[in-house]
């Protein structure tokens, strides 16, 4: 048996596309425009993604939640200034778990 394409995955785990999207921007915090950004990227790349802002979501409770735990890993006393904060902010989840895992 072959293994399922990324657009098989897509339409067995969430029925559509657009659900995927969906899905991946209640997790992410998404708004319109990165909406319309991750509806134009590969199908196996969303699924890349949805796995990794799931993972987040697990581990963490979400962003805020890792960005947090990025803080407690980096300063002493367990919180960043605002600017550092507002630059984690910025950056995207895949990326966070990125430094979180450097962190350690």
């Amino acid at each position: 048996m072959q293994a399922k394409t990324p657009k098989q995955l897509v339409t067995d785990k969430f029925g559509s596309r657009s659900q995927l999207v969906a899905e991946i921007a209640k997790l992410t915090g998404a708004d319109g425009t990165e909406k319309s950004r991750l509806m134009g990227t590969t199908n196996k790349k969303l699924l890349r993604i949805h796995e990794t802002a799931q993972a987040a979501q697990d581990k963490f409770g979400g962003k805020a939640g890792l960005i947090k735990a990025i803080a407690e890993l980096k300063f002493k006393a367990g919180k960043g200034s605002d600017a550092w904060t507002q630059k984690m902010e910025g950056m995207t989840i895949k990326r966070l778990m990125e430094v979180h895992r450097q962190s350690r």
